[in-house]
């Protein structure tokens, strides 16, 4: 069984996971996911299930939806002996028509074997594959 160090669980949230976000790296953000994972948009009602089926579905989506992407700004609770991180951070978006959005959002990461096992995502905007103001 895999633990990480409060560093690890950081550098994996904020560049690992987030940093290839932004740069749509779609195969490198799954890399995050253990193949079983669990992806929960609360603020949607919405949940993925599986890494090469649902998440991988929706990471398609919102990277071919959005122009640009921008995840900063982190405030992090570590809690090193559960394996699980709360992230606060702020993001900044630009949809295929040039229209800008910024949200506030908290993620909480549960780790498996050093890798994302539960994501449950809190999102100002609602449903993250949304752009801000359309439904």
């Amino acid at each position: 069984m895999v633990a990480l160090t409060r560093e690890q669980m950081i550098n994996m949230v904020e560049q690992s996971y987030f940093g290839n976000v932004d740069n749509k790296e779609v195969e490198a953000v799954l890399d995050c996911f253990t193949a079983d994972a669990v992806f929960t948009v609360q603020s949607a009602f919405t949940s993925y299930e599986g890494r090469d089926s649902g998440i991988k579905n929706f990471y398609q989506s919102v990277t071919a939806g959005f122009e640009k992407i921008w995840h900063g700004d982190f405030e992090h609770i570590v809690d090193v002996e559960s394996q699980r991180i709360s992230t606060q951070f702020n993001v900044r978006r630009t949809d295929l028509s040039g229209a800008e959005a910024s949200m506030s959002n908290c993620n909480v990461f549960r780790f498996e074997d050093g890798k994302f096992n539960q994501v449950f995502v809190y999102a100002s905007g609602g449903n993250p594959l949304v752009p801000q103001g359309k439904k």
